[in-house]
């Protein structure tokens, strides 16, 4: 029984510092909103990806076209859900970038640096969603 007591501690003051870390990160209003914009543009690709999902009549749909050799990717319809998985796997890095990167005296420099590269890849994950798009309906 003092194992489980042990690892909920540990577990309680991990959760404690990183709520720390959390509202130091946030008290910057920069960083608030760049965050808020790159979740509302993630947001808007998970509702494409199911929009999309839920109007393809088929099971198999094509996931890449290439100008020089036509279709050259065909999958699943499920396959759809990269792109915006992929987007909130970079959000989650970044977060934990930007936590590591917190007590440094460049902070403010890298974190503009940072979140500018997490909102053009925001961009080019909805000029990919929309290509995707175009190319099945």
């Amino acid at each position: 029984m003092d194992f489980f007591i042990k690892i909920y501690d540990r577990l309680s003051v991990f959760l404690r510092k990183y709520k720390i870390l959390l509202n130091n990160l946030f008290r910057f209003s920069f960083i608030k909103i760049y965050f808020i914009s790159i979740i509302l543009i993630n947001l808007f690709l998970w509702l494409a990806t199911y929009y999309m999902y839920s109007n393809i009549s088929q099971d198999i749909a094509i996931l890449h076209y290439n100008v020089d050799f036509g279709i050259d990717f065909i999958g699943d319809k499920k396959l759809f859900f990269i792109i915006p998985l992929f987007g909130l796997i970079f959000i989650l890095i970044d977060k934990i970038i930007l936590l590591f990167l917190l007590k440094r005296n460049n902070f403010k420099f890298l974190a503009y640096f940072i979140l500018s590269f997490l909102l053009l890849l925001h961009i080019f994950l909805v000029l990919a969603q929309y290509s995707v798009y175009s190319i099945n309906f």
